[in-house]
């Protein structure tokens, strides 16, 4: 882990749960010492000796020197190149961009290298990375960078005419990654500003735990997302809070012992959500991982590179690692080196779970819980733990994170094994969404986020996610989660994939509406039946939608559970009519 590898660790029994030797890790004088501090008028855990900002967590890459850090599609480059060509940006947009501590840049471009290069510089100049969907509209860039009031935008060829077209382009200075710079005055090429800057030297500028970092904008399928807006604090706190995690893993004997072995993860997530951001990219940066960079996701492809490059780990949307664990092309590739497989971003239904272990039997699949808000983290879950609890999201992540369960009418805190809404409190958590104080005050009460998801935990401290409070279907006064039925479909040979909704109703309020993806046909009548013979009549959908089609999916590789949801109501209204 480079600047981590000479830490003095203590001998554990393999045995011990891993959040006993966390805890070992940070008891006072251990290097991970944990403490309490006030923020904003609430108390916080944290890291006693954490670096003050991400720019010297970006200097810890350099103790992975010559490895390779990033691969794609034939380029390679090492955690050296990567930290060079950072600080050479980083002076360009100070010297010759004009960038000052605080100024907003955006960032909207597709998984190439020099994605994280600009991040890395935008960090290190003192600027606010915002990043935004590289799949957004016009329209959605146009209110995006409104809303944010950024002068700079660092983007690659396809995003740049979009940025020309805005109204008020003229008056912001746009860098061209990768790709050809469009004629315009206003308009560079990222790698024509870099010439002649001195690599690994920083711009002069002062940053610290409370300074700003970066504005990640909430996904959705429509309509104006929110700016969640972390400190550096925040962000180092979730990067030294997943090495804590690895250290632990690496005292229990859980990770390879040769010293010279390099971990490699393919990634198939955007960077430009907070998956592929924080645990994909910047946990991998600071353990030493090799990431291989895929163009767009394909199942066959992506067995290519696991064969070719030697693949150790990945981490997807749930969808992604169904459909490699269902294909019959992994048959034709030599996949040994994958030990992890982990998800995020939607819960995985159990006999998804099942399936990536008897696909891959050598292999530990995992799940992550957290949300944009969270800067990722909350809960994770893997190996036989995950097997075992297969609806599990595991329990909340030592030592920073905490979760409490409460009443969303009363706010009270509800008993051991009773749903209500998920609430996390921790340094982690963004410190606001940006020019949206009516937002901030709904979903952040006395240092609790308020994550909208509905969630209970047992008697061993395991998080269970039910739902969503907007999700919940109330027909005729009875609660009905869309989840439950989802994973009984779900478990049906024929199906592939299913979303579960409301249906607008004047006698009963709502009821239960379902559009499934199938493999074979099959009729809405028996897949009825199906659901009838595990939960209770007033659960059975009263419509099923069956579809050849796979479900439309949004940017992040969700499904669009939005657009399906009003698709199909419309549907159920015509069909009143």
């Amino acid at each position: 882990m480079g600047a981590f590898d000479d830490l003095q660790l203590p001998s554990v029994d393999p045995s011990t749960p891993s959040d006993q030797v966390i805890g070992m890790l940070t008891k006072p004088g251990m290097p991970f010492e944990t403490t309490e501090i006030e923020i904003d008028g609430v108390s916080h855990t944290v890291f006693a000796h954490q670096p003050p900002s991400l720019r010297e967590v970006f200097m810890l890459f350099l103790g992975h020197g010559d490895k390779e850090f990033i691969v794609y599609d034939g380029e390679r480059y090492t955690f050296k190149d990567a930290v060079s060509r950072a600080s050479q940006f980083a002076q360009a947009l100070v010297d010759d961009f004009g960038v000052k501590k605080g100024d907003r840049i955006a960032l909207s471009m597709r998984n190439y290298p020099e994605w994280p290069i600009a991040y890395m510089g935008i960090i290190a100049a003192g600027g606010v990375a915002v990043v935004m969907n590289a799949w957004w509209t016009e329209e959605e860039v146009d209110w995006g960078i409104k809303d944010c009031g950024a002068k700079v935008a660092v983007v690659d060829g396809e995003r740049a005419r979009r940025f020309l077209a805005l109204e008020g382009a003229a008056d912001m200075k746009i860098i061209v990654a990768r790709d050809p710079a469009p004629e315009a005055a206003n308009v560079s090429q990222m790698a024509d500003a870099m010439k002649g800057k001195q690599p690994l030297a920083w711009p002069s500028v002062d940053l610290g735990p409370d300074d700003l970092a970066m504005i990640m904008y909430t996904s959705g399928s429509s309509g104006f997302p929110k700016g969640a807006l972390s400190t550096h604090r925040a962000v180092v706190s979730l990067i030294m809070n997943w090495i804590c995690i690895a250290l632990s893993l690496k005292m229990l004997g859980r990770t390879n012992p040769d010293p010279d072995f390099q971990p490699v993860m393919l990634v198939a997530v955007p960077f430009f959500h907070i998956t592929g951001l924080l645990p994909v990219l910047f946990v991998s940066a600071t353990v030493g991982r090799k990431i291989v960079m895929m163009y767009k996701w394909d199942v066959e492809d992506a067995f290519k590179l696991i064969e070719k490059e030697g693949v150790t780990t990945f981490t997807g949307v749930p969808t992604m690692s169904y459909e490699m664990a269902a294909s019959p092309l992994r048959e034709k590739y030599d996949l040994s080196t994958l030990v992890d497989i982990g998800g995020g971003g939607a819960a995985r239904p159990p006999e998804h779970v099942k399936l990536i272990k008897k696909s891959f039997p050598n292999a530990n699949p995992g799940i992550g819980y957290g949300l944009t808000e969270t800067n990722s983290l909350t809960a994770v879950l893997s190996a036989d733990e995950y097997v075992e609890r297969p609806t599990s999201t595991g329990k909340p992540t030592p030592p920073l994170i905490h979760v409490r369960i409460v009443d969303p009418a009363t706010g009270k805190e509800m008993p051991t094994g009773e749903p209500g809404e998920v609430c996390i409190k921790s340094v982690t958590n963004i410190r606001e969404y940006w020019n949206n104080p009516e937002a901030t005050a709904r979903a952040f009460k006395n240092g609790w986020f308020h994550s909208g998801d509905v969630g209970y935990l047992d008697e061993e401290g395991y998080l269970y996610i039910v739902d969503r409070l907007k999700d919940i279907i109330i027909r005729g006064g009875e609660n009905i989660s869309s989840l439950e039925i989802e994973g009984v479909l779900h478990a049906h040979e024929a199906v592939d994939d299913v979303m579960v909704f409301s249906l607008p109703d004047e006698r009963l309020g709502e009821l239960v509406g379902a559009v499934v993806s199938v493999n074979r046909d099959i009729s809405e009548e028996e897949l009825k039946a199906e659901v009838a013979k595990h939960l209770a009549g007033f659960k059975v959908p009263e419509k099923i939608w069956i579809s050849h089609d796979p479900l439309p999916l949004i940017a992040s590789g969700k499904i669009d559970r939005k657009g399906i949801r009003e698709t199909y109501r419309g549907l159920w209204a015509a069909a009143a009519a």
